[in-house]
């Protein structure tokens, strides 16, 4: 989410991705509004990283990512008009954070394919072996925003119940159609859309980024908490 959200069933979206080295995760974010989901539809990929836990176990985990807007600094400056008060801003203005040092973002947690981590992809205990949950992709005939759906097999974390992505494909095209003038605005689409992962890299077993350093993570995943 682009605000802070204190996680609950209410705010726990369940989504179909595309994932880095091919096919698709089911899981879980948690956003302050609905909007989100439709970015996250169109920017965000899923990827791995070894993470050392606080008690020194090492796992693998789903994470969420986007392309790295450092491919392409120069694009950071160009100025843009937010959809909500019309105000010209860029990426640079608006986004300070994000910064870039010789092709690299600045702060940056990398993932095994070496893009940008923005956050952990909770892994959804209803999923088949393909890690996708079964009928997950198919499309809703009643679509409908705020309905809750209920698990199949409860995690650790004692969360029965989520929103489906599917009940927000209309209004995600609706949003779209006005200028993306819900949510957070254009900026978190404009900072993904600078470089975005391309169909090419979602096909390839091939990680990036085996030099980089695991890091420690004192926060445990959904599941553990």
């Amino acid at each position: 989410s682009g605000s802070p959200v204190r996680p609950s069933d209410f705010n726990r979206y369940r989504l179909t991705l595309p994932r880095l080295g091919g096919g698709f995760s089911t899981g879980y974010m948690h956003y302050c509004c609905w909007p989100c989901v439709c970015d996250t539809e169109d920017f965000i990929r899923v990827d791995t990283r070894s993470i050392t836990l606080a008690n020194g176990l090492n796992r693998t985990f789903q994470f969420a990512v986007i392309g790295n807007p450092c491919d392409k600094p120069e694009e950071l400056t160009v100025p843009f008009i937010q959809p909500f008060d019309r105000r010209e801003t860029s990426i640079a203005e608006s986004a300070r954070e994000v910064r870039c040092q010789d092709g690299v973002l600045e702060g940056a947690t990398l993932s095994d394919h070496g893009l940008p981590i923005i956050g952990m992809f909770f892994d959804a205990t209803d999923a088949e072996e393909d890690g996708v949950v079964a009928g997950a992709m198919e499309d809703l005939s009643d679509a409908t925003p705020g309905r809750m759906s209920s698990v199949v097999k409860v995690d650790k974390s004692g969360r029965r119940q989520f929103q489906d992505e599917r009940e927000y494909k209309h209004n995600c095209k609706d949003r779209a159609d006005n200028g993306y003038n819900s949510g957070m605005g254009e900026i978190f689409r404009r900072v993904s859309a600078v470089s975005p992962i391309p169909d090419e890299a979602l096909l390839t077993n091939s990680a990036t980024n085996e030099d980089n350093i695991s890091p420690s993570c004192t926060a445990l995943p959904e599941e553990l908490q």
